[in-house]
């Protein structure tokens, strides 16, 4: 029987490349974002079960979420969570709105997906979750403090994770991407808040990660070959984290 998964903000990026990198490999894949133009386009590409549209800082559509992920795939086995904003700005310029929201998005809602989860992967003994942070959760970054904090706070939740689920045969594990040129970070240099060649610079390999390089590390660690492979966080970041 085929393995199932559930990907949040799948519409566009990071997100749309690993589900259709999933279901490349035989997995049926159930999208989620906030633009359902984008989702609808997505979903055909990658022949998704089904896909929801709307906002997972939302319990109500979370938990909505959930049932119709199972509705339509039967069950979830894979659990992919990748949606996450992105906030430059120095500490004291923070917006305070901007706080709450970006804890819920980036730490709170791949808590509560995990908690609705692990429930079936308990009764079928076997589980893979896998969720996405970013090189700044384990390096720091100037003037992302709150990107920063809110990602290094998955860290904190696979390893916990990993350690409670180890027996049921579930697996936690974090991909820390460095620099990848999506919709999210574009504005960042097209704004002019960051110098582009700057920032290659600093790259020990001189150049971005690509999508594809991340939706292949997701595959293997959702696949049964990583299944040793637990509550660990990889930094794929083309030597950033180095210094």
């Amino acid at each position: 029987m085929a393995r199932t998964a559930l990907i949040t903000g799948s519409s566009g990026g990071i997100g749309a490349d690993i589900a259709l990198k999933l279901s490349q490999s035989g997995i049926k894949v159930f999208l989620t974002g906030r633009n359902e133009s984008r989702l609808i386009e997505q979903a055909s590409k990658c022949s998704a079960e089904g896909y929801l549209a709307g906002d997972l800082s939302n319990d109500e559509f979370l938990e909505l979420l959930f049932k119709s992920a199972k509705e339509k795939l039967g069950q979830v086995d894979i659990l992919i969570n990748n949606a996450g904003a992105y906030v430059w700005s120095p500490v004291e310029k923070t917006d305070k709105n901007k706080i709450d929201e970006m804890f819920r998005l980036n730490l709170q809602v791949p808590y509560k997906l995990c908690r609705l989860a692990v429930v079936d992967m308990k009764y079928n003994k076997w589980g893979r979750i896998v969720n996405i942070g970013s090189i700044s959760g384990t390096v720091g970054e100037a003037n992302a403090s709150l990107y920063s904090a809110s990602k290094a706070g998955l860290i904190g939740l696979t390893k916990s994770l990993a350690l409670e689920l180890a027996e049921h045969n579930i697996t936690v594990n974090l991909v820390n991407p460095g620099w990848v040129k999506t919709e999210m970070t574009e504005p960042i240099f097209s704004d002019g808040i960051l110098d582009e060649s700057e920032q290659l610079d600093m790259i020990p390999q001189r150049r971005w990660i690509e999508p594809y390089e991340v939706s292949a590390l997701v595959n293997y660690l959702a696949s049964e070959d990583a299944r040793g492979i637990t509550g660990q966080s990889v930094n794929l970041c083309a030597g950033l984290s180095l210094g």
